[in-house]
Protein backbone atom coordinates (compact mmCIF):
# COMPACT_ATOMS: atom_id res chain seq x y z
CA UNK A 1 0.00 0.00 0.00
CA UNK A 2 1.35 3.59 -0.66
CA UNK A 3 2.95 5.60 2.63
CA UNK A 4 -0.50 7.61 3.86
CA UNK A 5 -0.54 9.26 7.00
CA UNK A 6 -3.43 9.55 9.17
CA UNK A 7 -5.54 12.62 8.96
CA UNK A 8 -3.12 13.97 5.92
CA UNK A 9 -0.60 15.41 8.63
CA UNK A 10 2.86 15.87 8.45
CA UNK A 11 4.71 12.61 9.09
CA UNK A 12 6.38 12.49 12.32
CA UNK A 13 8.50 9.58 13.19
CA UNK A 14 7.36 7.23 15.56
CA UNK A 15 10.15 8.13 17.99
CA UNK A 16 9.08 11.21 18.56
CA UNK A 17 5.65 10.18 19.10
CA UNK A 18 3.11 9.70 21.88
CA UNK A 19 0.85 8.02 19.78
CA UNK A 20 1.23 5.80 16.92
CA UNK A 21 -1.61 4.71 14.25
CA UNK A 22 -0.25 1.45 12.84
CA UNK A 23 -1.49 -0.50 9.56
CA UNK A 24 -1.67 -4.12 9.77
CA UNK A 25 -3.84 -5.37 6.35
CA UNK A 26 -3.05 -8.46 7.46
CA UNK A 27 -6.00 -10.85 6.07
CA UNK A 28 -5.18 -14.52 6.42
CA UNK A 29 -8.49 -16.60 7.83
CA UNK A 30 -11.41 -14.58 6.78
CA UNK A 31 -14.75 -16.57 5.88
CA UNK A 32 -17.43 -15.17 4.24
CA UNK A 33 -16.95 -11.44 3.07
CA UNK A 34 -12.52 -10.43 2.05
CA UNK A 35 -11.38 -7.42 1.80
CA UNK A 36 -10.38 -6.57 4.95
CA UNK A 37 -6.33 -6.51 3.98
CA UNK A 38 -7.51 -3.16 2.26
CA UNK A 39 -9.28 -2.30 5.38
CA UNK A 40 -5.65 0.23 6.68
CA UNK A 41 -5.27 1.89 3.42
CA UNK A 42 -8.74 2.79 3.03
CA UNK A 43 -9.08 4.29 6.29
CA UNK A 44 -5.95 6.06 6.59
CA UNK A 45 -7.12 7.65 2.88
CA UNK A 46 -10.55 8.62 3.82
CA UNK A 47 -9.05 10.31 7.14
CA UNK A 48 -7.70 13.19 4.63
CA UNK A 49 -11.13 14.36 4.60
CA UNK A 50 -12.09 14.51 8.10
CA UNK A 51 -12.08 17.42 9.91
CA UNK A 52 -10.00 18.03 12.53
CA UNK A 53 -11.98 20.34 14.58
CA UNK A 54 -13.65 17.89 17.30
CA UNK A 55 -17.16 19.78 17.57
CA UNK A 56 -18.54 17.93 20.82
CA UNK A 57 -15.40 18.91 22.50
CA UNK A 58 -14.40 21.91 21.21
CA UNK A 59 -10.50 21.33 20.03
CA UNK A 60 -8.18 20.01 17.52
CA UNK A 61 -6.71 16.79 18.72
CA UNK A 62 -3.86 16.46 15.68
CA UNK A 63 -2.74 20.25 17.15
CA UNK A 64 -2.07 18.71 20.97
CA UNK A 65 -1.30 15.10 20.24
CA UNK A 66 2.32 13.82 18.59
CA UNK A 67 0.81 11.87 16.51
CA UNK A 68 2.66 9.14 13.78
CA UNK A 69 1.56 6.80 10.91
CA UNK A 70 3.73 4.30 11.17
CA UNK A 71 4.74 2.02 8.59
CA UNK A 72 2.60 -0.72 7.31
CA UNK A 73 3.28 -4.29 8.90
CA UNK A 74 3.26 -6.28 5.84
CA UNK A 75 1.74 -10.00 6.35
CA UNK A 76 3.90 -12.93 6.69
CA UNK A 77 3.15 -15.73 4.42
CA UNK A 78 4.63 -18.54 6.53
CA UNK A 79 1.62 -18.88 8.67
CA UNK A 80 -0.29 -17.07 11.34
CA UNK A 81 1.84 -17.49 14.47
CA UNK A 82 4.84 -16.20 12.79
CA UNK A 83 2.70 -12.56 11.85
CA UNK A 84 1.66 -12.64 15.23
CA UNK A 85 5.07 -13.10 16.49
CA UNK A 86 6.09 -10.00 13.79
CA UNK A 87 3.39 -7.36 15.15
CA UNK A 88 4.12 -8.51 18.89
CA UNK A 89 7.75 -7.71 18.15
CA UNK A 90 7.59 -4.53 16.35
CA UNK A 91 4.91 -3.30 19.23
CA UNK A 92 6.67 -4.28 22.27
CA UNK A 93 9.65 -1.62 22.29
CA UNK A 94 7.09 1.04 21.74
CA UNK A 95 4.34 0.19 24.14
CA UNK A 96 7.73 -0.09 26.47
CA UNK A 97 8.31 3.48 25.77
CA UNK A 98 4.43 4.90 26.55
CA UNK A 99 3.27 5.16 23.65
CA UNK A 100 -0.36 5.02 22.63
CA UNK A 101 -0.99 2.01 19.46
CA UNK A 102 -3.71 2.75 17.89
CA UNK A 103 -3.60 -0.39 15.23
CA UNK A 104 -5.92 -0.74 12.37
CA UNK A 105 -7.04 -4.44 11.07
CA UNK A 106 -7.11 -6.10 9.02
CA UNK A 107 -8.51 -9.33 10.61
CA UNK A 108 -9.50 -9.33 13.79
CA UNK A 109 -6.43 -11.81 14.94
CA UNK A 110 -4.10 -8.71 15.36
CA UNK A 111 -5.72 -8.07 18.44
CA UNK A 112 -4.04 -11.34 20.04
CA UNK A 113 -0.91 -9.98 19.34
CA UNK A 114 -1.47 -6.77 20.79
CA UNK A 115 -2.94 -7.30 23.83
CA UNK A 116 0.35 -10.04 24.66
CA UNK A 117 2.34 -7.02 24.20
CA UNK A 118 0.46 -4.54 26.14
CA UNK A 119 0.38 -6.90 29.24
CA UNK A 120 3.64 -6.29 29.61
CA UNK A 121 3.41 -2.88 30.62
CA UNK A 122 -0.08 -3.21 32.04
CA UNK A 123 -0.97 -7.13 33.41
CA UNK A 124 -3.89 -5.37 35.50
CA UNK A 125 -5.53 -4.51 32.20
CA UNK A 126 -8.85 -5.21 30.92
CA UNK A 127 -10.41 -5.96 27.57
CA UNK A 128 -12.61 -4.20 26.40
CA UNK A 129 -14.09 -5.79 23.21
CA UNK A 130 -17.04 -4.14 20.81
CA UNK A 131 -18.25 -7.26 18.66
CA UNK A 132 -21.27 -8.36 16.40
CA UNK A 133 -19.76 -11.96 17.16
CA UNK A 134 -18.07 -13.66 20.06
CA UNK A 135 -15.12 -15.15 18.84
CA UNK A 136 -14.86 -17.63 21.51
CA UNK A 137 -14.51 -20.75 19.73
CA UNK A 138 -11.45 -23.21 20.60
CA UNK A 139 -10.75 -23.68 16.98
CA UNK A 140 -12.31 -22.61 13.76
CA UNK A 141 -11.03 -23.92 9.92
CA UNK A 142 -8.56 -25.95 11.95
CA UNK A 143 -6.49 -23.36 13.64
CA UNK A 144 -6.88 -21.92 17.12
CA UNK A 145 -5.10 -18.52 15.46
CA UNK A 146 -8.74 -17.91 13.38
CA UNK A 147 -10.20 -14.19 13.27
CA UNK A 148 -13.14 -16.57 14.61
CA UNK A 149 -10.71 -17.19 17.82
CA UNK A 150 -9.47 -14.12 19.15
CA UNK A 151 -11.63 -13.52 21.99
CA UNK A 152 -10.95 -16.92 22.83
CA UNK A 153 -7.21 -16.25 22.93
CA UNK A 154 -7.21 -13.32 24.28
CA UNK A 155 -9.85 -14.55 27.39
CA UNK A 156 -7.01 -17.17 27.87
CA UNK A 157 -4.54 -14.62 28.76
CA UNK A 158 -6.01 -14.47 32.28
CA UNK A 159 -7.51 -11.31 31.98
CA UNK A 160 -11.37 -9.70 32.52
CA UNK A 161 -12.80 -9.35 29.21
CA UNK A 162 -15.99 -7.59 28.36
CA UNK A 163 -17.96 -8.09 24.89
CA UNK A 164 -20.69 -5.22 23.88
CA UNK A 165 -23.12 -5.64 21.00
CA UNK A 166 -23.20 -9.37 20.45
CA UNK A 167 -25.44 -10.78 18.60
CA UNK A 168 -24.18 -14.45 16.96
CA UNK A 169 -22.61 -16.98 18.33
CA UNK A 170 -22.26 -20.93 17.77
CA UNK A 171 -23.42 -23.60 20.76
CA UNK A 172 -20.06 -24.56 21.50
CA UNK A 173 -19.84 -20.26 22.10
CA UNK A 174 -22.66 -20.35 24.33
CA UNK A 175 -21.65 -23.12 26.96
CA UNK A 176 -18.79 -20.56 27.91
CA UNK A 177 -19.82 -17.36 27.39
CA UNK A 178 -22.25 -18.97 30.67
CA UNK A 179 -19.50 -20.17 32.91
CA UNK A 180 -16.71 -17.97 32.25
CA UNK A 181 -15.40 -16.24 35.29
CA UNK A 182 -14.18 -13.09 33.86
CA UNK A 183 -16.13 -13.04 31.16
CA UNK A 184 -19.69 -10.06 30.91
CA UNK A 185 -21.59 -10.08 27.96
CA UNK A 186 -23.62 -6.99 26.90
CA UNK A 187 -25.84 -8.41 23.97
CA UNK A 188 -27.25 -5.88 20.95
CA UNK A 189 -30.21 -6.34 21.96
CA UNK A 190 -30.76 -5.49 25.29
CA UNK A 191 -28.09 -2.06 24.42
CA UNK A 192 -30.98 -1.42 21.73
CA UNK A 193 -34.24 -1.68 23.00
CA UNK A 194 -34.16 -0.99 26.93
CA UNK A 195 -32.63 1.56 28.59
CA UNK A 196 -31.95 -0.39 31.73
CA UNK A 197 -29.70 -2.30 29.32
CA UNK A 198 -27.79 0.55 27.90
CA UNK A 199 -27.43 1.63 31.15
CA UNK A 200 -26.33 -1.30 32.81
CA UNK A 201 -23.64 -1.69 29.80
CA UNK A 202 -22.51 2.16 30.57
CA UNK A 203 -22.28 1.48 34.49
CA UNK A 204 -20.69 -1.97 34.21
CA UNK A 205 -17.54 -0.13 32.37
CA UNK A 206 -17.65 3.02 35.05
CA UNK A 207 -17.17 0.24 36.87
CA UNK A 208 -14.16 -1.09 35.42
CA UNK A 209 -10.70 -1.06 37.38
CA UNK A 210 -7.17 0.16 36.14
CA UNK A 211 -6.23 0.61 32.33
CA UNK A 212 -8.33 -0.63 29.49
CA UNK A 213 -7.27 -2.36 26.10
CA UNK A 214 -9.95 -1.58 23.55
CA UNK A 215 -10.63 -3.69 20.32
CA UNK A 216 -13.46 -2.62 17.85
CA UNK A 217 -14.65 -4.91 15.14
CA UNK A 218 -16.64 -2.83 12.78
CA UNK A 219 -19.38 -5.28 12.65
CA UNK A 220 -20.94 -4.09 15.85
CA UNK A 221 -21.94 -1.35 14.25
CA UNK A 222 -25.35 -1.90 12.19
CA UNK A 223 -25.18 -2.43 8.88
CA UNK A 224 -27.50 0.41 7.90
CA UNK A 225 -23.57 2.20 9.52
CA UNK A 226 -21.27 0.08 8.29
CA UNK A 227 -22.09 -2.22 5.79
CA UNK A 228 -18.17 -2.44 4.69
CA UNK A 229 -17.19 -5.71 6.62
CA UNK A 230 -16.61 -9.29 6.43
CA UNK A 231 -20.03 -10.42 7.89
CA UNK A 232 -22.77 -7.64 8.47
CA UNK A 233 -24.70 -8.80 11.31
CA UNK A 234 -27.89 -7.04 11.20
CA UNK A 235 -29.37 -5.67 14.41
CA UNK A 236 -26.28 -3.48 15.69
CA UNK A 237 -25.38 -0.41 17.61
CA UNK A 238 -25.91 3.12 16.23
CA UNK A 239 -22.69 5.64 15.68
CA UNK A 240 -23.65 7.41 18.55
CA UNK A 241 -23.86 4.41 20.82
CA UNK A 242 -19.94 3.56 20.10
CA UNK A 243 -19.47 7.37 20.56
CA UNK A 244 -20.44 6.75 23.91
CA UNK A 245 -19.15 3.96 24.96
CA UNK A 246 -15.92 5.37 23.86
CA UNK A 247 -15.93 8.12 26.10
CA UNK A 248 -17.18 6.12 28.83
CA UNK A 249 -14.30 4.40 28.88
CA UNK A 250 -12.00 7.30 28.56
CA UNK A 251 -13.89 9.31 31.48
CA UNK A 252 -13.24 6.49 33.78
CA UNK A 253 -9.76 6.01 33.36
CA UNK A 254 -6.96 5.21 31.00
CA UNK A 255 -7.43 3.85 27.29
CA UNK A 256 -3.54 2.08 27.24
CA UNK A 257 -4.13 0.60 23.18
CA UNK A 258 -6.51 0.27 20.91
CA UNK A 259 -7.76 -1.74 17.38
CA UNK A 260 -10.08 -0.78 14.74
CA UNK A 261 -10.51 -4.08 12.72
CA UNK A 262 -12.40 -5.77 9.74
CA UNK A 263 -13.30 -2.97 7.47
CA UNK A 264 -13.65 -4.75 4.02
CA UNK A 265 -13.99 -1.80 2.06
CA UNK A 266 -16.92 -1.53 -0.63
CA UNK A 267 -15.85 -0.81 -4.34
CA UNK A 268 -18.09 2.77 -4.96
CA UNK A 269 -18.47 3.07 -1.84
CA UNK A 270 -16.85 5.61 0.93
CA UNK A 271 -19.61 5.56 3.84
CA UNK A 272 -17.70 2.72 5.68
CA UNK A 273 -14.06 3.83 5.51
CA UNK A 274 -14.63 7.23 6.55
CA UNK A 275 -17.06 5.94 9.56
CA UNK A 276 -14.12 3.58 10.61
CA UNK A 277 -11.41 6.93 10.45
CA UNK A 278 -14.17 9.27 12.22
CA UNK A 279 -14.52 6.92 14.91
CA UNK A 280 -10.60 6.07 15.34
CA UNK A 281 -9.88 10.37 15.58
CA UNK A 282 -13.03 10.47 18.00
CA UNK A 283 -11.59 8.12 19.74
CA UNK A 284 -7.96 9.89 19.93
CA UNK A 285 -9.56 12.86 21.12
CA UNK A 286 -11.83 11.58 23.81
CA UNK A 287 -8.42 9.78 25.23
CA UNK A 288 -6.30 12.49 25.42
CA UNK A 289 -8.53 15.28 26.28
CA UNK A 290 -8.83 13.55 29.47
CA UNK A 291 -5.44 13.32 29.59
CA UNK A 292 -4.91 16.80 29.19
CA UNK A 293 -7.90 18.34 30.33
CA UNK A 294 -8.66 22.13 28.48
Amino acid sequence: MPFLTFLDLKPLPVKEAEAVVLPIPYEATTTYGGGTRGGPEAILSASCQVELWDEEQNWDPSEKVRLATAAPITPEVSGPQTMLDKIRRIVQPWISQGKLILALGGEHTITLPLVQAALTRFPDLTVVALDAHADLRERYDGSPLSHACVLRQVYGLGRPLTIIGLRSYSQEERQLLRVAPRLSVFKARDLIETSTGWQAALDHLKGLKGPVYLTIDLDVLDPSVMPGVGTPEPGGLNYYQVLTIMETLALRGPVIGLDLVELAPIPGQKVSEFTAARLLYKALGYIYHQRRPE
